[in-house]
């Protein structure tokens, strides 16, 4: 075949990803705490959804009644789409409008919450639901696409996957799922320091405050490194680094700090400051994350997250890499990519306008 429709799909959910997700981050914590007090509190979750969101809405319950990433109490949880003796009866009786709502006044009591999931936020007996649980005093939080809809307009807090197109919505309330079963749990049940594994960083860029945590987050995985200074990225940077990012689980890339690119490069340099270079590599869909260094070499840095892989591009050898002794000696290859195009920083600051 000319084409693989799971990469174009892959692809396409890259894109949603991303896009600026720190207002649906801003309602996520909403909604999580929303619901770590309610469940705290002795109260259930109330879950529902039609077709693809009533599998939501089902996978959501499971989970906390369940578990989901470690043993712990059982939570109380239901999901309105069954049983389909009483889903069925409520439709018959009383019409599709009313499955949810009906059950939301019969088993929700104040202080609960009711998750609506729906992806056009237009369904009318998810609506319905959302105006019971409000006039009980339940609370209530959507899952719904970027759109204003009625159900955003109505909820107590929205999560709004940024996209319009009804499978990318999906994909990313699935994620939200996971992240809100992943918050409760470690909210309500948290594990030792010693059992518990540490957390990505909020952004691409490492802060140094959080390399110590990074590199215990790093152990499980399969991690590659490559370092310089990234002044004025050009088409051989990206080969470089879409080639290393192909050996391992993420990339990490090391960069070197302003005063560091100076006494390397000279005091016409960087061109650009460390913040506006980190930014463009953390835009790169290759790059994971970003950790700066003030040292001439990354040496330090290299021992301090001990990468699985190290790479460099050609104009270096085996001999000549920095920290490729440690990354053996501790279990890990290094590998040297051949240059792409005869491209230089140098040679294009040197170009006349």
């Amino acid at each position: 075949m000319s084409h693989c429709r799971f990469l174009e799909d892959a692809t396409a959910l890259r894109r949603v990803l991303g896009n600026d997700l720190g207002d649906l981050a801003t309602a996520f914590d909403q909604a999580l705490a929303r619901l770590v007090t309610a469940l705290r509190a002795g109260r259930k979750v109330l879950a529902l959804g039609n077709g693809g969101s009533a599998a939501d809405a089902e996978h959501l319950a499971g989970e906390l009644v369940g578990r989901f990433g470690y043993d712990r109490a059982s939570l109380p949880a239901v999901a309105l789409t069954t049983p389909t003796a009483t889903f069925t009866a409520i439709a018959n009786d009383y019409g599709f409008e009313q499955v949810f709502a009906r059950q939301v006044r019969g088993l929700g009591q104040a202080g609960d919450v009711v998750v609506a999931i729906s992806t056009s936020g237009k369904s009318p007996n998810v609506l319905r639901a959302v105006e019971a649980a409000r006039e009980l005093g339940l609370g209530t939080i959507a899952l719904t696409g970027s759109a204003a809809s009625p159900l955003s307009a109505a909820a107590d807090v929205t999560l709004r996957a940024p996209s319009a197109q009804t499978p990318r919505i999906q994909e990313v309330h699935a994620v939200l799922i996971h992240s809100l079963c992943r918050g409760i749990e470690e909210e309500l049940f948290p594990r030792p320091a010693t059992g518990s594994p540490p957390g990505w960083p909020a952004g691409k860029v490492v802060p140094p405050a959080d390399l110590a945590a990074f590199a215990q987050a790093l152990l499980p995985y399969r991690s590659v490194f490559t370092n310089g200074c990234f002044d004025v990225l050009h088409p051989g940077h990206v080969a470089l680094l879409r080639a290393a990012r192909a050996h391992g689980d993420l990339l990490v890339v090391g960069l070197n700090s302003d005063d560091s690119v100076r006494r390397l490069k000279g005091p016409t340099r960087p061109y650009h400051t460390f913040a506006d270079r980190a930014a463009v590599l953390a835009a790169l869909e290759a790059v994971d994350f970003v950790v700066g260094f003030d040292e001439d070499t990354p040496l330090e840095l290299i021992q301090r997250l001990t990468p699985k892989v190290l790479v460099k591009g050609g104009d270096y050898t085996r001999a000549t890499i920095v920290g490729a002794d440690w990354v053996e000696s501790h279990g890990g290859t290094v590998q040297v990519f051949p240059l792409v195009g005869n491209h230089s920083t140098t040679a294009i600051l040197q170009k006349k306008p």
